[in-house]
């Protein structure tokens, strides 16, 4: 383009009497027009609106490349190792007083803290600084010399260390710098992790996908809100906590089969799944549920359960949802649940279930309702005294609640009680109340046993 016009000039400007030096300059004021105009024209097409920009592929070279940037560039924060940790709480030992080989505790003055500053400031450089802040040593509890606890300082260096490396690792999946991460985004997290857990190292690459899918249900039932967790609930995060448990190395047998992330939990939930999906299409109906409490859960309940997952699935997909049946994540939601039953995440999960009418309260109608298949399983199933009435069992969760409203239990009367696993329990599983009426004698036999 630039060669057609500045032969375009030259037919338009034969030789003439300027010189060589006029010439030249003609041609670079023109060339330089030329290019202006280029550049503008090129401006006005670019300001044409993108409407549709297609993300990155979770493992393409673009996002790699992204999450790779944005990790060095929060390395910028001092991450502090468990040798350096050591190393801090030598210097803490050497300015506090108290002897921690003979038991003591050590405690530490605003004086040596200051000294123990100066020390890390070699060590680490200025990065340490924002942990030794005058504000940082009046979090703790003084004593009448003016001394914290070096331990519970070390233990608060820790903390923050771990909280600080959780954030680094979950904003590397967060390429849009969203402050949030979708499910598909929390699998891959999860699914990072493995190769670098001594507790998961005995899973089966088969079983991979089960277990990103079982293990971030945890995440997002306590933390989700439409299919997504905000980065900063996770990084408090107790269970983000239990996930960083399995990077130690020590971990006992029964300590692997109580962490909801081991690869021995989430199979037994995969495999209790399929345990009970007897015509093996991956999804459990109202009978294939039932079988999970060995005929003790009552009908009602199981019915509302699916009944509850149907509407919440017509509102999280926004269409029509008619199939009675249950996959595997919503399974693994009502395991949570069951499994936390005084969490306030399990209180809203069953609330729903308990709420018949829809009202926002649980009435003693509702109570009744409920308790009224519980007592006939107590006499036909259980074969227990059959005299046991009703309206006594309803007044007694009434005061067990103790609700604000007279007569009228909402969702905040049962996290403010404390009762909510024992009241969601009685209604629903003939078994759980029989435990819960007996509790007394059970309480006996274990005074007689330890006797």
């Amino acid at each position: 383009m630039l060669l057609s016009s500045l032969q375009g000039y030259a037919k338009a400007h034969p030789e003439s009497d300027k010189t060589n030096d006029e010439l030249e300059q003609d041609v670079l004021i023109h060339v330089t027009s030329i290019l202006e105009q280029y550049e503008l024209d090129k401006r006005r097409g670019s300001s044409i609106p993108t409407f549709y920009k297609p993300k990155a592929k979770p493992q393409s070279l673009a996002t790699l490349v992204r999450r790779e940037a944005k990790h060095r560039k929060e390395q910028s924060t001092l991450l502090l190792s468990e040798e350096d940790l050591g190393q801090i709480w030598f210097m803490m030992k050497e300015h506090g007083c108290g002897n921690a080989e003979e038991g003591e505790e050590v405690r530490i003055n605003y004086d040596g803290f200051s000294q123990v500053l100066t020390q890390c400031r070699e060590c680490f450089g200025p990065q340490i600084e924002p942990y030794f802040k005058a504000h940082v040593f009046l979090k703790f509890e003084r004593d009448t010399n003016g001394c914290i606890s070096a331990n519970q300082f070390c233990n608060y260096l820790n903390l923050r260390t771990t909280m600080h490396q959780n954030r680094l690792e979950l904003a590397a999946f967060d390429p849009d710098n969203t402050g949030s991460l979708s499910t598909e985004q929390l699998e891959a997290f999860v699914k990072s992790l493995v190769p670098h857990t001594p507790a998961l190292e005995s899973m089966q690459p088969s079983f991979l996908e089960h277990y990103g899918r079982i293990a971030v249900r945890k995440l997002l039932f306590f933390h989700g809100k439409n299919g997504c967790v905000r980065i900063k609930d996770l990084v408090n995060s107790i269970v983000l906590q239990e996930l960083n448990e399995l990077k130690h190395s020590q971990l006992q047998e029964h300590q692997l089969i109580s962490n909801w992330f081991s690869v021995q939990s989430t199979q037994r939930v995969y495999k209790t799944f399929l345990a009970l999906d007897e015509d093996m299409n991956n999804l459990l109906s109202r009978l294939e549920f039932s079988a999970i409490s060995n005929g003790t859960m009552s009908q009602l309940f199981i019915g509302r359960i699916f009944e509850e997952h149907v509407m919440r699935s017509r509102v999280m997909q926004g269409r029509n949802v008619h199939r009675d049946e249950m996959d595997l994540l919503a399974f693994t939601d009502f395991v949570l649940a069951w499994d936390h039953r005084s969490n306030p995440a399990a209180i809203k999960y069953f609330f729903d279930i308990f709420d018949l009418k829809k009202q926002g309260y649980i009435s003693p109608a509702e109570l009744y309702t409920f308790f009224k298949e519980i007592h006939h399983m107590w006499v036909h199933v259980m074969h227990e005294y059959a005299d046991l009435s009703i309206y006594d069992v309803v007044d007694e969760i009434l005061d067990m609640i103790k609700p604000k409203v007279t007569a009228r239990i909402t969702a905040e009367d049962l996290a403010a009680s404390g009762m909510s696993g024992i009241f969601f329990s009685m209604l629903s599983d003939v078994k759980q109340f029989y435990d819960y009426n007996y509790r007394e004698n059970f309480m006996h036999q274990d005074e007689d046993s330890g006797s």
